[in-house]
């Protein structure tokens, strides 16, 4: 990354120094911001791409045994926010991703991408509080974020809500500036993945936040709609998930039983009443954590390249 973009970039995260982490984590000598952190500030930030370096943890600082290990696989955990759903007339706004490369390390960026408002739909900037969180901070071009990205997804699996909207317009931003992606052709949409642990039957995928109610994953509607958020929030249902499956496989233990996907709030959802997320309260409590086997780690220090 170019010296002017680390002077002029601002991040969904940012704070203190460390040496820039690329080509798989080897240091290339520039210093760039860190912070310690486990939540976006949407409001400072000295860089495009905050990184963080982590083994993943539970909130114990116990390494979990799930995600922690070599995989032999890359996961990228995906999230964008643009200025609406049309792919060939709106805008990427932010893009974070999660990169878990094969050794278990983990990279964190967040970026805001140069962008307009042209033809942008006022629900979608509304729905992602775009002039509160977005607006304010400084943006990169494709030149230097989107090189970023497409080298950490490099031969690896997308993970997100609904992905393959990510994908298709990561695709086109690649078009423009003659860069093919290299990622792996299977996407996988953590909404589907959770459903046969928390539904009692077939149905269709319930959202991020109703996902995460019904696995026990604490959702903060006030930060949901952000790039940085939504990705980290889809890292902890994938590695719920396993985490889930491999005490059930260890123990010969039942699935869990399933989580209604409507209660009291049914009749105000149909209504589409301001659009709210249900609070939870309509959904059974999640199945209790096993007592031998660690939970699914958020905590990280953040440095950005």
């Amino acid at each position: 990354m170019g010296e002017l973009a680390r002077l002029r970039a601002q991040s969904c995260s940012g704070g203190g120094s460390v040496p820039r982490r690329a080509n798989h984590g080897h240091s290339e000598g520039a210093q760039m911001s860190a912070t310690s952190t486990d939540g976006p500030d949407r409001a400072t930030g000295v860089d495009p791409l905050a990184s963080r370096d982590t083994t993943p943890q539970t909130a114990g600082n116990q390494v979990d045994a799930v995600s922690a290990g070599p995989s032999g696989t890359r996961f990228v955990f995906i999230d964008t926010e643009t200025t609406g759903l049309d792919f060939a007339r709106h805008q990427l706004t932010e893009v974070a991703w999660i990169v878990r490369f094969e050794d278990g390390r983990q990279e964190t960026r967040c970026v805001v991408p140069e962008h307009t408002l042209d033809g942008a739909d006022e629900k979608a900037l509304e729905l992602t509080h775009y002039h509160e969180r977005i607006a304010p901070q400084l943006r990169s071009p494709a030149s230097e974020w989107l090189v970023q990205f497409l080298e950490d997804a490099e031969g690896a699996v997308l993970v997100g809500a609904v992905p393959d909207f990510d994908a298709r317009h990561l695709e086109r931003a690649a078009a423009r500036i003659q860069r093919t992606p290299t990622w792996d052709h299977h996407l996988l949409d953590v909404e589907t993945f959770a459903l046969p642990l928390i539904s009692p039957g077939a149905e269709a995928p319930r959202s991020l936040a109703k996902t995460c109610q019904a696995l026990g994953i604490p959702h903060d509607q006030d930060q949901a709609h952000g790039a940085l958020y939504d990705a980290q929030q889809a890292m902890r249902v994938f590695d719920r998930v396993h985490e889930l499956l491999a005490t059930l496989r260890s123990s010969g233990a039942p699935l869990p039983p399933p989580v209604p996907r409507i209660g009291p709030l049914a009749s105000r959802e149909r209504l589409g009443a301001d659009g709210a997320e249900p609070t939870g309260s309509e959904f059974a409590p999640p199945p209790a954590e096993p007592t031998d086997h660690p939970g699914t780690g958020q905590g990280s220090s953040t440095s950005t390249v």
